[in-house]
């Protein structure tokens, strides 16, 4: 049947139409069937309206069946089937019985058996969904329970009667029919205690109008059993109840055309417990009374109501608030699965709209995510990169095209050593073979409950064109500074030559101005020398001649070079050089680095201060320390300071004659030697500059003592 609005409507009128019919045509039944008719008149009656309830309810599930699919199609075919059975076993019974014989035909026997066999398999097909080992052993109770219950109130009320009447009835009548009703009964109160959804009402008119016809066929049982039984009495209304609410179950509207799920299997625990309950409790009411003498209940038999009464109503309590328990954390599940959700937007958002890439890796390398701007980077579709090696993938060999060890990856050192890697630069491959530089930062991935690496985050950003900047850029200054270098040797060689006096003695003013142009292109020429040297340092072809020198004669050099400086700015230098080790450097370099320190400590000291120089052996390296009196540097600038072109304060430049560029080029010559360089100050108190290399390792002695010649 169509789907909307306008098809709801049209279901909703023939189920009322339905109902008009069905309510309209029991009534009618009943008026006949309670009358003081002839009773050849009240069987005729009962037989038409077994008839024509049978073919309503034939016909309805037929249609039902129509615009079904699925599982529910096969159980309404079963049911329309169940239906054209017992209508063809009434009309056979009503056409073999011989007249004044009580009871149905043993051909119309088979055919009820046949239709509820038909009747129970309709029912199971109803529900055929994919259940957990909990869910299918509650329902297996249920089942045991409610099949217990059914089957003490069918001892009670029917068997026992069987087995006292001594009239002769047939074992289909008086034992597999009332068996099969057993069944049903249980099947269809397990299905309406099972049902969820949109067809749970329908279900429930099914399961209804089998339990009706289920008690109805015992009490025919019981009478035929006792010889009372008069076919067209007021019990034949049960069967067409029967019929008629299976036909109304196959008009009631649904909002879908099948069902493949069950929404809420364990949604109503109270009215489920209820139910199972309800019925354990009239069947042990009717056993207990059966067996009460003169009517009377027992104590014991009371005992029995009051514990299974009490056991029902505080399984319904317990279930109830288990309902509030699941309906709240299903409340607090909806909410933190919202939460997620948006978090999860808001990450995919932010992660999409960052102009680095970004990936994450598992403990074994293996890409989980990546962002689009990292897989347009590498020139891959996000999901080609799922699942893949990063390291083996995109990470570029080395020089001379061997690949790079993924045990030194810096992958590896986040994932398995927890060791956090910034702003290293390597090289990548995109999908195209080409090669780009990148500098990455890569962490591991650590979760926050158990204190476990998930994994590893990498993010890498393309440096092609700030490379490309640093190349032009240290182009321009060695072209600058080869080419300012020729002219200015012969400026200040010129110059030199008038302030020497070769050309005769110069007036006064014009001797001072050559004197301060000499001094400022002897600056440039020391700036020109300084930015040659940064240059060299930086892009690596910094020549070094490493060799074992003593760091007393190293600090010396460096006292006596600084003498000049230190008696002009009215400062003493002092070495307390205790420390007779050797270190493996460059001779000249180190003497530059160890002046340039020298040289800031004179000149930001007071007159009348002290420099003081030292060394000693920490571990393997050697320690050299420059101590000064001077003004201290701000803790925000201690880093800083090593940087190109940076001062303390900028008017230093002007007022020292300094290029800004003495700590940088201090710094990448100690670095360019395995070692490092730092400062610690204090404000208003003075700053101590460091400079450790490695000790150059102790001569081995060859050979042993040599004995003495008499």
């Amino acid at each position: 049947m169509p789907s909307g609005p306008p098809a709801a409507r049209r279901q909703r009128r023939f189920l009322v139409v339905a109902a008009v019919v069905a309510a309209a045509l029991f009534s009618l039944f009943w008026a006949l069937l309670a009358s003081s008719l002839p009773a050849t008149t009240r069987a005729d009656v009962s037989a038409l309206g077994l008839l024509v309830a049978g073919a309503l309810a034939t016909a309805s599930a037929f249609n039902r069946a129509r615009w079904s699919t699925g599982g529910r199609a096969r159980a309404w075919r079963l049911l329309s089937l169940a239906g054209l059975t017992a209508i063809a076993g009434n009309v056979a019974s009503a056409l073999l019985r011989a007249p004044g014989s009580e009871g149905t035909a043993p051909v119309g026997d088979v055919a009820i058996a046949v239709a509820l066999l038909f009747s129970i398999a309709s029912l199971a097909t109803f529900t055929q969904v994919t259940r957990s080992r909990v869910d299918l052993a509650v329902m297996a109770l249920d089942g045991l329970i409610l099949g217990a219950a059914v089957l003490m109130i069918a001892a009670s009320l029917v068997y026992e009667q069987l087995l006292a009447s001594g009239n002769n009835v047939s074992l289909l009548a008086g034992a597999v029919i009332p068996i099969l009703d057993v069944v049903l009964a249980t099947v269809a109160l397990i299905l309406l205690r099972r049902t969820r959804g949109p067809d749970r009402v329908a279900l429930g008119l099914v399961a209804a109008g089998f339990i009706v016809y289920t008690m109805t066929d015992l009490g025919y049982a019981v009478r035929v059993a006792a010889g009372t039984f008069e076919f067209g009495s007021p019990l034949d209304l049960g069967w067409i109840g029967g019929y008629l609410l299976l036909a109304l179950a196959a008009w009631w509207p649904t909002r879908a055309s099948d069902v493949t799920r069950e929404d809420g299997v364990a949604g109503a625990e109270d009215w489920d417990t209820a139910v199972v309950f309800g019925v354990l409790l009239v069947a042990t009411m009717v056993e207990v009374m059966g067996d009460g003498a003169g009517g009377l209940l027992s104590i014991e038999a009371l005992l029995w109501v009051l514990l299974i009464g009490g056991a029902g109503v505080r399984q319904a309590l317990i279930a109830r608030d288990n309902r509030d328990l699941r309906h709240n954390l299903e409340d607090q599940v909806r909410e933190r699965t919202a939460d997620l959700r948006q978090m999860g937007r808001e990450t995919e958002v932010l992660l999409s709209s960052v102009a680095d890439g970004i990936y994450g890796v598992d403990l074994d390398g293996r890409v989980t995510f990546v962002n689009p701007s990292g897989a347009q980077m590498l020139g891959y579709a996000v999901d080609d990169l799922t699942g893949l090696l990063a390291h083996d993938v995109f990470h570029a060999p080395d020089e001379h095209g061997r690949p790079f060890p993924a045990q030194d990856c810096y992958i590896a050192d986040a994932v398995l050593l927890r060791r956090v890697s910034n702003g290293e630069e390597d090289r990548y491959v995109r999908a195209d073979g080409e090669l780009f530089p990148v500098e990455i930062t890569a962490s591991p991935l650590v979760d926050d409950d158990s204190g476990e690496v998930r994994g590893g985050v990498v993010v890498f950003r393309d440096i092609t064109s700030r490379q490309e900047v640093e190349r032009v850029k240290n182009e321009f200054l060695s072209v600058v500074s080869h080419e300012l270098r020729t002219p200015l040797t012969s400026i200040r060689g010129s110059l030199g030559l008038l302030s020497g006096g070769v050309m005769g003695a110069l007036p006064e003013q014009a001797a001072a101005m050559v004197d301060r142009a000499l001094m400022s292109s002897e600056r440039l020429t020391r700036m020109i020398n300084d930015i040659l040297d940064l240059e060299r340092i930086e892009s690596g072809t910094l020549a070094l001649e490493v060799q074992p020198h003593d760091v007393a004669d190293l600090l010396a050099i460096a006292d006596r070079e600084m003498e000049g400086l230190a008696a002009s700015r009215d400062v003493r230098l002092v070495r307390h050089v205790d420390c007779p080790a050797q270190v493996l450097a460059d001779h000249d370099r180190i003497v530059q680095s160890l002046t340039n320190l020298v040289g800031n400590a004179i000149k930001f000291s007071p007159p009348g201060s002290v420099v003081e120089l030292d060394a000693r052996l920490v571990g393997g390296d050697v320690e050299i320390q420059v101590r000064d009196q001077g003004r201290g540097i701000p803790a925000d600038r201690l880093d800083t300071i090593f940087e190109r072109f940076v001062q303390v304060d900028s008017s230093d430049m002007r007022r020292e004659g300094g290029s800004g560029l003495g700590l940088a080029i201090c710094r990448g010559i100690v670095e360019r030697h395995g070692g490092r360089v730092w400062l610690e100050s204090e404000v208003g108190v003075g700053t101590t500059a460091y400079l450790c290399l490695r000790a150059a390792p102790e001569p081995v002695a060859v050979g042993g003592p040599t004995a003495a010649s008499g």
